[in-house]
């Protein structure tokens, strides 16, 4: 009979934190045990190669003792998305011309309901993040499979021109007629925002 060790040096794997939008910024806290670690994640960049949204930038990790740690060049790639129940916010000012996207026609594959398809809005995005150390950020866990589950709630202006960029890019990469050129149009946007 063989029996095998339980590894006293594991560290717990997390998989999942939900943040909330802080400006340009995602937020929240990492839960270890009694422990509760800030977590924010600063995208700088965001591009769409194999028409995913990818998200690149820092990732700064605060210990309950104060101490702060970043990691710089981390992605967070677009899994998936959950649809709002309400309205997208208001389309940014400075872009209402220039983005403003075609009303589509009619089709007869789908009914058009409230909130969906050019009307609806992105409630939330699951991004999967690049691996972390968690020992190199000070977390003891494992931070190789780090999804953030990002809930749009947006209090600022800043966020909800994001909060409507992401949205209408997911449209226009997902949507039932996706169009290219207004996904990149989008993307241009959202760059200018983070890099602001």
């Amino acid at each position: 009979m063989f029996t095998q060790k339980k590894n006293a040096t594991a560290l717990q794997k997390l998989h999942s934190i939900h943040v909330l939008p802080n400006g340009r910024e995602f937020i929240g806290k990492i839960e270890i045990g009694r422990g509760s670690y800030q977590f924010t994640f600063t995208p700088n960049s965001a591009a769409s190669p194999n028409g995913k949204l990818v998200l690149t930038g820092a990732i700064k990790v605060k210990a309950p003792g104060g101490q702060q740690r970043a990691v710089e060049n981390v992605t967070a790639t677009l899994l998936a998305t959950q649809g709002s129940i309400t309205g997208p916010p208001p389309m940014p000012r400075q872009f209402a011309e220039s983005l403003r996207p075609p009303l589509p026609e009619p089709s007869g594959s789908l009914p058009l309901t409230d909130w969906t398809g050019y009307q609806g809005s992105v409630a939330v995005m699951y991004l999967k993040l690049s691996p972390l150390n968690g020992r190199a950020l000070g977390v003891p866990a494992d931070l190789s499979y780090l999804q953030i589950n990002a809930r749009l709630y947006s209090t600022s202006e800043v966020e909800r021109d994001l909060h409507w960029l992401y949205s209408a890019l997911t449209e226009a990469m997902h949507g039932e007629r996706p169009n290219e050129q207004l996904a990149a149009d989008y993307i241009g946007a959202i760059n200018r925002i983070l890099k602001a």
